[in-house]
């Protein structure tokens, strides 16, 4: 064989490996995230990976307010309550499955939440992982409030959303709490 053969040869090998991890590393259909619903914008945190749609209506919480959150979007149009949404994330000791973590927290709500009641718990998959989601009332200071809380596993990260409103206007936003916990992505 010839070095000019060679060489060509070596060119259509070093073509091909290249195509290949060209095709490798673009991101395929179920990596990007749709665009949000009607009436929706999508919030994008690329430091801590993470994208979810909001309303468009609601405003970003100033960040002195929510010191315990990524992130916190509240619906500022009503006068008498703060109708919120939160996006918690924390690093795990180790790996763990959604529900063992779910037990250890489920533990602490008696005591955080003045008359703590708890509605429904359901395992669901959002976006390929496993999630839970809890629904539960409390009433501080004599007035009830409902709150949501999704639950998912990154390996060793959890991430936490968090709604709440007063009870009365809960059935009025949870369509749209609904619609923030399903469009909840992992980046990356």
């Amino acid at each position: 064989m010839t070095n000019e053969s060679m060489k060509g040869i070596i060119g259509i090998c070093l073509a091909l490996f290249l195509g290949i991890t060209a095709m490798s590393c673009a991101p395929t259909p179920s990596t990007l995230i749709p665009q949000p619903p009607a009436g929706f914008l999508k919030y994008n945190d690329i430091v801590s990976n993470f994208a979810i749609p909001y309303p468009e209506a609601w405003e970003m919480m100033p960040k002195e307010n929510i010191q315990f959150a990524l992130v916190g979007f509240w619906d500022r149009q009503q006068n008498d309550s703060v109708n919120s949404f939160y996006v918690m994330k924390a690093d795990l000791p180790y790996e763990m499955d959604v529900e063992d973590y779910f037990k250890s927290e489920k533990g602490y709500f008696p005591g955080e939440y003045a008359n703590y009641t708890p509605i429904s718990t359901d395992t669901l998959t959002l976006h390929g992982k496993k999630a839970i989601r809890h629904i539960w009332t409390f009433t501080p200071d004599g007035d009830a409030f409902k709150c949501i809380r999704q639950y998912i596993v990154d390996q060793k990260t959890i991430w936490v959303l968090e709604a709440s409103c007063p009870l009365e206007s809960f059935e009025g936003y949870k369509s749209i709490y609904d619609t923030m916990m399903s469009g909840f992505y992992i980046l990356g």
